[in-house]
């Protein structure tokens, strides 16, 4: 394994001028802009070609000889990489590790510095107390392969240190939609280990600058269509010359077959010409280059004498490519060709080429993205896909180099850094995981290929089937079903069932059973509780047996906690995707046995987030949390279903003390009903907890211009203001109203909710909230454009409504008893509540206050406790409310 020692410097310098800071308890690799010792040293590693687990000191002393380091003495150089400790002893604080730029100077991330620091080895040692310490060597340390900079211990990179580095910093891939923004740097300065793959010198066509690599297959097909393109070859007919050229020749121009003394024959290059009157000058040009490839092309594009009719049609229409490509490698064969037994060259083609995968752009289109590129020297940027299970090629693509005025903010003194960016989308879909090399294909036409630890899995979407309905079972039973799908039952039970169901909550459920049913749930197994019309749809979570009682307590969760088993990616942005677009696949869907049924809400609403490490319910819940009135929630109908929307639809059921029909849900108990004003803000001001430039990207102020053009409220009843700091009392000129112009200056902006303020009486309370991650808002160190900080504005105005009305209003909570609940009815659905005790309700409710409640008698079920006694009588507990409100430690 080749680890590039200079590219991890360059990492760790590029932690540095971020203003990585320390921390243990973050991600450890600078991913979440924290970092400590050992995550900063294998992220460095991963992104210089290792592909290690995230560890720490300890487990240093294992990884580092499994990639080819090994233990040395002094005197130290560079690259080397110090441990402070001894192994099995040295995790945690009780360890250090960083990396020498020279015999004395070390780059590592501390505690003393808050983050990246170059300083002197000794004293770092010293100020550690002269613990033992062990130092690896790169395996690549001696010989040619590298040499510290002259600038090693300076804390600056330089052209030579951040040769051919770089990452992938965001990405996606849903459906068929893969994007990918990061960064590739080469230096003009020719590869010394690269072996000579190129097709010739630099030029305006493709062919001419293709990397081609000999030993693969679709590499040498793919030089081939170029070399055809570059001919001005129609791509049908390229591909029928390509499909004969495998069968001739492996797509190999160096080849050659065994000399006929007795006839004199040799066949030679792509279509192996036998016989020297067909030669031409073809023998002076079998080299694997460019301008040998394109001299055979010709050459055979000119002998038209060779062709004959054998009824595939003449030779104008062969060139022409109107036919398909099969048609056309036929024709090629009989009509030129003509060898003894003909074959199914195009079968035999396809089988080992993957045509699919295969560039077919014009020189032209080519040469734009060229002139793109010469600001860097004449560089072009590829990127080449890979099948991750067989390292088959799968499709190569010229990318547009962006620039990237960031990188080169933190590297000034590395010309042409600048010119490293790249950002782009595309249409792919493979069956099987796959990965991505980053190609710079320098002027002189040679390469150099950044090996990216990033693996894209196969898009996956959720099951169609809604299922079984098991509100029409009308059974009681309990079933264990195990990895295998083998199913037992419980018969015996102790004691009764209870479960209680929230929105964007995980269901729990408790039963208690005779002590030797307890073996049946031993393990994360699946448990579906059928009771009647309702099925608890679980995964055990916890087991207490009561050895004196002999009974066992079954503890489960609803299998929505699976979701979170899994993580999404690091650094994984989704933009302008709606919620069953990204929770219905891959990554975000747990797996392809969830049902996922969005309402027409959250088909509307875009997501534009960042998810980084995070478990998949916990980036549904984000994603809901940012979306104005979107909600998740589970029911007890369907095998692993999941619903997401605004919700909040009325159903025909009546909570009332009285009524016999089937409509009424009979009220069993007095109602309680608890009134909160504890947490209550109605005026919110938001920033961002990220990098400088992303607390600015926050304001409010673009959402607030957006509102004095159209003079009203993005959002009716939450207005955009700028809060007068000389007004220290509740008056309505509390806020002021400024101008268009004058509003550009750097002022403070707040959402107000006025249906909350009209519930206090008037009365305005301040709150501040952060929001991590909303979105990129900064892009490539350069000036968000105005269409960006729009959009970047409303989404933060967005969550920031939410928090109003979910989080900020006080609450009137009722809860009541009722007996048995209908199936079809669910937290976060409407019911009519028809109670006549006004003074309970309205006490110490303003006017407004009441005005609200008269209007109608519609409230939210926000909670459900189910019980069913021994005798599986069913009971719940409901609690309703005017308004949905989600606490803040959720």
């Amino acid at each position: 394994m080749s680890i590039n020692m200079d590219t991890a410097i360059a990492n760790m310098r590029a932690l540095k001028n971020n203003g990585t800071t320390y921390s243990m308890n973050g991600s450890r690799t600078g991913a979440d802009g924290t970092a400590d010792c050992s995550g900063a040293i294998y992220a460095s590693l991963n992104k210089s070609g290792a592909s290690l687990n995230i560890g720490n000191t300890d487990s240093m002393f294992n990884d580092l000889p499994s990639i080819g380091f090994s233990k040395i003495n002094g005197p130290y150089t560079y690259g080397d990489i110090f441990i402070f400790g001894i192994q099995g002893q040295s995790s945690g604080a009780a360890g250090h590790t960083g990396i020498f730029l020279d015999a004395n100077t070390i780059i590592h991330c501390n505690y003393g510095a808050n983050g990246v620091s170059i300083d002197n080895f000794n004293s770092v040692l010293s100020t550690a107390g002269n613990p033992p310490h062990t130092v690896f060597r790169s395996p690549n340390a001696n010989g040619d392969k590298q040499q510290a900079t002259g600038d090693a211990t300076t804390k600056k990179n330089t052209a030579e240190n951040m040769d051919n580095s770089g990452e992938i910093e965001e990405y996606s891939y849903i459906g068929n939609k893969l994007c990918i923004k990061g960064w590739h740097f080469a230096s003009n300065k020719p590869n010394p280990q690269q072996n000579n793959t190129s097709s010739g010198t630099s030029g305006g066509n493709k062919g001419e600058t293709y990397p081609v690599n000999w030993g693969d297959i679709n590499s040498r097909a793919q030089f081939f269509i170029y070399v055809c393109l570059d001919l001005g070859i129609a791509k049908n007919t390229a591909l029928a010359l390509c499909a004969n050229a495998y069968a001739e020749a492996t797509l190999d121009p160096m080849a050659k077959q065994t000399y006929d003394a007795s006839t004199g024959s040799q066949g030679h290059g792509y279509f192996q010409w036998s016989y020297p009157s067909n030669w031409g000058d073809v023998p002076n040009h079998m080299q694997r280059t460019y301008a040998d490839a394109k001299y055979q092309i010709n050459f055979a594009k000119s002998v038209k004498g060779q062709w004959i009719n054998a009824g595939w049609g003449t030779w104008e229409e062969f060139w022409s490519g109107s036919q398909s490509p099969e048609y056309l490698t036929n024709a090629w064969v009989a009509s030129w060709e003509r060898p003894a037994i003909i074959g199914n060259r195009w079968d035999a083609f396809i089988r080992s080429v993957n045509v699919g995968g295969l560039d077919f752009s014009t020189s032209k289109s080519r040469m734009n993205v060229s002139r793109a590129s010469t600001v860097n020297q004449g560089q072009v940027e590829k990127m080449q896909i890979f099948d991750a299970t067989n390292d088959k090629l799968l499709s190569s693509v010229q990318l547009d180099i962006k620039k990237r005025a960031d990188i080169k903010k933190a590297n000034p003194d590395v010309e042409n850094v600048e010119w490293s960016g790249i950002d782009f989308c595309m249409k792919f879909e493979n069956t099987n995981p796959f990965y991505v090399k980053f190609i710079r294909v320098l002027s002189d036409g040679s390469t150099k290929t950044l090996d990216l630890q990033v693996i894209f899995f196969p898009h996956s979407s959720s099951r169609k089937d809604i299922g079984h309905d098991y509100s029409k079972e009308c059974v009681f039973k309990i079933i264990i079903t195990d990895k295998k799908g083998k199913e037992q039952y419980v018969d015996d039970m102790i004691e009764g069932i209870s479960w209680s169901n929230e929105p964007m909550e995980i269901p729990s459920c408790t039963i208690k059973l005779p002590i030797y049913e307890a073996e049946k749930f031993d393990g994360n197994i699946d448990v579906k509780i059928i009771v009647f019309d309702k099925m608890f749809d679980g995964i055990v979570k916890a087991i207490t047996l009561d050895k004196d009682a002999e009974t066992a307590e079954i503890q489960l969760d609803h299998k929505i906690v699976e979701w979170d088993e899994r993580q999404i990616p690091e650094n994984y942005t989704v933009k302008n995707r709606n919620f069953p677009d990204v929770f219905s696949q891959s990554p975000f869907l747990y797996s392809t046995q969830w049902y996922i049924n969005s309402d027409e809400a959250a088909m509307k609403a875009n997501i534009n987030y960042a998810f980084s490490r995070q478990g998949h319910l916990e980036a549904l819940t984000k994603a809901c949390e940012l979306t104005d009135n979107i909600w998740w929630r589970v029911g007890f109908r369907y095998n692993r279903y999941l619903e997401i929307g605004a919700f909040g639809n009325k159903k025909d059921y009546l909570l009332s003390e009285s009524g016999e029909t089937e409509r009424h849900i009979r009220i069993m108990s007095d109602i309680s009903i608890e009134k909160q004003f504890d947490h209550v803000f109605n005026s919110v001001t938001v920033y961002g907890e990220k990098s400088d430039s992303s607390q600015a990207s926050l304001t409010l102020r673009d959402v607030y211009l957006e509102q004095q053009q159209t003079g009203k409220a993005p959002i009716k009843g939450f207005p955009v203001v700028i809060l007068n700091p000389t007004v220290n009392n509740e008056q309505k000129n509390y806020y002021t109203n400024i101008t268009r112009i004058a509003s550009n200056n750097s002022l403070e902006y707040s959402i107000l909710d006025e249906f909350s303020i009209n519930l206090e009486q008037g009365k305005i309370i301040e709150e501040t909230k952060s929001f991590n991650d909303v979105a990129p808002f900064e892009q490539n160190g350069e000036a968000i454009s105005n269409e960006e900080r729009s959009r970047q504005s409303r989404i933060a105005y967005n969550a920031a409504v939410k928090l109003l009305k979910h989080q900020g209003r006080r609450r009137e909570v009722i809860t009541l008893k009722v007996g048995y609940l209908p199936s079809d009815i669910n937290v976060l659905d409407k019911v009519y509540f028809d109670y006549s005790n006004e003074l309970m309700m309205f006490d110490g409710c303003s006017r407004y206050c009441k005005k609200i409640y008269e209007q109608s008698a519609d409230f939210y079920i926000t909670k459900i406790e189910t019980t069913f006694d021994t005798n599986m009588n069913e009971t719940n507990v409901l609690t309703i409310c005017k308004e949905l409100f989600k606490d803040d430690t959720n």
